[in-house]
C-alpha cells in the first residue's frame, strides 16, 4: 500500500485559518509564559521595600524560579516527545498557573524561592513542547517566522506584564500580580483543553493514528486519507548525544548557556538597576517593557535576516551588536547627569541586540533538532541554558552588591556575549543562507 510522507503534506500547505489558530493558542501559551517568567523582577523593587531586604537577599528568590525552569525544560522535552505535545502543554500550562497564585500568599524569602522553583518546572516545559508542536504544524514556507512568533512570546509577555505591573503594583500591592499572573494560565486551559492539537508527525511516528491524521490535515485545508508515513529517521529517538548530533547540540547547549545568561541578567535585574539609576518604581518597571519590545521588534527584522543570510552569519553579527550595545549602556548608565530619556534609548538598543539572540536560537533549533528528538533537543538545549541563566541570577546580584557592582554586571554579560559566539560557530548543522 502507496504511504502518504506526512512531513511533505504539512509542508505543502497552504497557511490558512486552521494555522493561524494553532498559531495564536501557541503563542498565548508562552506569552502568559513570559509574563509569569518576569512576575518576579516587576515585583521586585516592592518587595525590596515591603521586606526591608537588599538586592543580594533576593538573589536566591530570581535564582529558584530558573533552577525549577531548568529542570522543567528538561522533563517536559522528553514528556513531549514520549507522551504528546498536547498533554505536556496543557500539564505546564496548569502547573505554572496554580502555583502562580498560590506565590502571593508568600511572606518571606524561603517560602517565595520555594514557590518560584515549583513554578519554574511548568515555565520550563512549555517553551520545548510549543516550539516543536508549531514547528511540525506549520507549512514550509511559514515555519521558521512562525517559530519566531512564539518564541518572542517571552518578551512579549514582558511587554505586557510590565504594563500591567507598571499600575497594579503600586495600587494593589505585589501579590496581586501573581493571582492575576495565575488567574489567566488557568483560563486558557479551558480553551487548550477543546481548542489544541497534536503533532501530526508525532501521530505518525507512533502510528495507528491515520484516521485522526486525516481529519486533522481536513481542517488545515489538506485531503490525504493516509496511511501517513513519517520523515525518515535521523537518529534514534532521544539520542541527541549520538555522532550525527553531537556536535550540533554541544554547541547549541553552549550558545543557550550564553544567550540566557545575558537574557535573564537583564530580565532580572533591569527594575533594580533602574531603581539604582534613581526613576521611580512605575518607570523602573517600564523600563523592563522597552527591553522586551525592543527585544520583539529586532527578533522579527533578524529573523528575516537569518533566513537570508543563514544562522551563523547572523548570530555572530548580532553578538557583535549586542557588545557594543551594552558599552553604550554601561557608559551611560555610568556618567552622572545623563538624561533618563538617554538611559532608555541605551537600554532599548541593549535590549534589541541581546534578548533577540535567544529567539534566533530558539529558531535555530527547530531547524537542527529532527522530528523524533525535537523536544527533547531543544528541551537539554535550553536546560543548558537555564544553567546560565541561574548563574546570571545568584552572580548578577552579588556582583551589583560590590563597590564596583554595576562594571562587573557589565563584564559577566560581555563574557557571556564571546562564549555564545564560540558556540555557535562549533554547531554544523546551520540554517544556511538562501541562494
Amino acid at each position: 500500500m502507496t504511504t502518504v510522507p506526512i512531513q511533505t503534506t504539512i509542508d505543502a500547505l497552504a497557511f490558512g485559518p486552521f494555522h493561524a489558530r494553532v498559531l495564536a493558542l501557541v503563542a498565548a501559551i508562552i506569552l502568559l509564559d513570559g509574563f509569569d517568567i518576569q512576575l518576579a523582577a516587576f515585583a521586585a523593587p516592592a518587595i525590596l521595600a515591603d521586606w526591608q531586604i537588599g538586592s543580594a537577599a533576593l538573589a536566591p528568590v530570581m535564582a529558584a524560579s530558573l533552577i525549577g525552569m531548568a529542570f522543567g525544560t528538561s522533563i517536559g522535552g522528553r514528556i513531549g516527545d514520549r507522551f504528546g505535545r498536547r498533554p505536556a502543554l496543557i500539564g505546564a500550562v496548569l502547573w505554572f498557573g496554580s502555583t502562580a497564585m498560590l506565590t502571593a500568599l508568600c511572606t518571606g524569602v524561603t517560602s517565595f524561592s520555594i514557590l518560584r522553583f515549583v513554578t519554574g518546572l511548568g515555565l520550563g516545559a512549555a517553551v520545548p513542547n510549543a516550539t516543536a508542536l508549531v514547528a511540525e504544524w506549520m507549512p514550509a514556507r511559514a515555519r521558521h517566522y512562525a517559530v519566531t512568533v512564539i518564541s518572542v512570546g517571552v518578551p512579549c509577555g514582558g511587554i505586557i506584564g510590565a504594563g500591567i505591573a507598571s499600575w497594579l503594583i503600586p495600587a494593589y500591592g505585589w501579590p496581586a500580580a501573581f493571582l492575576l499572573g495565575g488567574a489567566l494560565p488557568l483560563l486558557l486551559c479551558l480553551v487548550m483543553l477543546r481548542g489544541l492539537p497534536e503533532s501530526p508527525i508525532l501521530l505518525a511516528r507512533r502510528g495507528g493514528a491515520d484516521a485522526r491524521i486525516a481529519r486533522m490535515l481536513a481542517s488545515a485545508g489538506g485531503s490525504a486519507p493516509g496511511p501517513f508515513a513519517p520523515p525518515p529517521v535521523v537518529t534514534a529517538s532521544g539520542q541527541v548525544f549520538g555522532p550525527a548530533l553531537r556536535r550540533a547540540t554541544f554547541g547549541m547547549a553552549i550558545a543557550f548557556f550564553a544567550a540566557l545568561m545575558g537574557v535573564y541578567a537583564l530580565l532580572s535585574w533591569v527594575p533594580v538597576l533602574l531603581s539604582s539609576a534613581g526613576f521611580p518604581m512605575e518607570r523602573a518597571i517600564r523600563g523592563a517593557m522597552i527591553l522586551n519590545l525592543s527585544g520583539v521588534a529586532a527578533s522579527f527584522a533578524l529573523t528575516w535576516v537569518m533566513l537570508r543570510i543563514g544562522s551563523r552569519a547572523t548570530l555572530i553579527g548580532t553578538a557583535g551588536a549586542a557588545m557594543a550595545a551594552l558599552a553604550l549602556w554601561a557608559a551611560l548608565l555610568h556618567t552622572p547627569g545623563v538624561a533618563p530619556g538617554l538611559i532608555l534609548l541605551g537600554l532599548a538598543a541593549t535590549g534589541a541586540t541581546v534578548l533577540s539572540l535567544q529567539v534566533l536560537l530558539l529558531t535555530l533549533s527547530a531547524h537542527v533538532f529532527p522530528v523524533e528528538c525535537r523536544a527533547a533537543g531543544i528541551g537539554y538545549s535550553i536546560t543548558f541554558g537555564r544553567v546560565g541563566a541561574i548563574l546570571s541570577a545568584f552572580g548578577a546580584g552579588m556582583l551589583l552588591a560590590q563597590p564596583d557592582g554595576l562594571l562587573l554586571f557589565f563584564a559577566m554579560l560581555a563574557g557571556a556575549l564571546l562564549l555564545l559566539a564560540a558556540g555557535v560557530m562549533l554547531i554544523d548543522r546551520h540554517m544556511p543562507a538562501r541562494r
